[in-house]
Protein backbone atom coordinates (compact mmCIF):
# COMPACT_ATOMS: atom_id res chain seq x y z
CA UNK A 1 0.00 0.00 0.00
CA UNK A 2 1.39 3.17 -1.16
CA UNK A 3 1.77 5.83 1.63
CA UNK A 4 -1.96 8.06 1.31
CA UNK A 5 -3.23 5.70 -0.21
CA UNK A 6 -6.52 5.24 1.88
CA UNK A 7 -7.49 2.35 -0.14
CA UNK A 8 -6.07 -0.86 0.39
CA UNK A 9 -4.11 -3.10 -2.36
CA UNK A 10 -5.19 -6.31 -3.21
CA UNK A 11 -3.31 -9.02 -5.21
CA UNK A 12 -6.00 -10.76 -7.45
CA UNK A 13 -4.67 -14.22 -7.39
CA UNK A 14 -4.53 -17.09 -10.31
CA UNK A 15 -6.88 -20.06 -9.80
CA UNK A 16 -3.85 -22.18 -9.93
CA UNK A 17 -2.64 -20.16 -7.16
CA UNK A 18 -5.94 -20.21 -4.62
CA UNK A 19 -6.29 -23.73 -4.91
CA UNK A 20 -2.85 -24.19 -3.42
CA UNK A 21 -4.05 -21.70 -0.30
CA UNK A 22 -7.12 -24.09 -0.37
CA UNK A 23 -9.71 -21.32 -0.97
CA UNK A 24 -13.35 -21.94 0.80
CA UNK A 25 -14.74 -19.23 -0.27
CA UNK A 26 -14.46 -15.88 -2.31
CA UNK A 27 -16.22 -12.96 -2.12
CA UNK A 28 -15.96 -9.35 -4.27
CA UNK A 29 -14.65 -6.25 -2.34
CA UNK A 30 -14.72 -3.35 -4.73
CA UNK A 31 -14.60 -5.11 -7.82
CA UNK A 32 -12.01 -7.66 -6.97
CA UNK A 33 -12.14 -10.96 -6.27
CA UNK A 34 -10.81 -12.27 -2.96
CA UNK A 35 -9.50 -15.38 -1.80
CA UNK A 36 -10.54 -16.69 2.06
CA UNK A 37 -8.16 -19.29 3.26
CA UNK A 38 -8.81 -22.62 5.45
CA UNK A 39 -9.56 -21.74 8.87
CA UNK A 40 -6.80 -24.29 10.04
CA UNK A 41 -4.27 -21.93 7.47
CA UNK A 42 -5.72 -18.57 8.96
CA UNK A 43 -4.32 -20.47 12.71
CA UNK A 44 -1.06 -21.20 11.14
CA UNK A 45 -0.03 -18.30 9.44
CA UNK A 46 -1.73 -16.45 12.67
CA UNK A 47 0.93 -18.31 14.67
CA UNK A 48 4.04 -17.68 12.30
CA UNK A 49 3.60 -13.88 12.37
CA UNK A 50 2.92 -13.90 15.94
CA UNK A 51 6.32 -15.32 16.70
CA UNK A 52 7.83 -13.28 14.44
CA UNK A 53 6.35 -10.19 16.00
CA UNK A 54 7.43 -11.64 19.55
CA UNK A 55 10.84 -12.40 18.15
CA UNK A 56 10.91 -8.51 17.13
CA UNK A 57 9.69 -7.12 19.94
CA UNK A 58 12.19 -8.33 21.97
CA UNK A 59 15.27 -7.87 19.90
CA UNK A 60 17.83 -4.86 21.57
CA UNK A 61 17.51 -1.00 20.20
CA UNK A 62 20.50 -0.50 17.86
CA UNK A 63 23.12 1.29 19.94
CA UNK A 64 22.33 4.02 16.48
CA UNK A 65 18.89 4.70 17.79
CA UNK A 66 19.92 5.17 21.08
CA UNK A 67 22.16 7.64 20.29
CA UNK A 68 19.66 9.78 18.16
CA UNK A 69 16.72 9.72 21.01
CA UNK A 70 19.50 10.45 23.34
CA UNK A 71 20.24 13.61 21.22
CA UNK A 72 16.72 14.39 20.41
CA UNK A 73 15.82 14.42 23.65
CA UNK A 74 18.59 16.60 24.92
CA UNK A 75 17.16 19.09 21.98
CA UNK A 76 13.52 18.83 23.60
CA UNK A 77 15.55 19.60 26.80
CA UNK A 78 17.42 22.65 25.60
CA UNK A 79 14.04 24.13 24.51
CA UNK A 80 12.31 24.07 27.71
Amino acid sequence: MTQGNEKEERKTLAPQETADLGQVDGDQVDGVETAFLEPHIQDQLGRVLRSFCDDLIHQPIPDKFVMLLAQLEAIQREKK
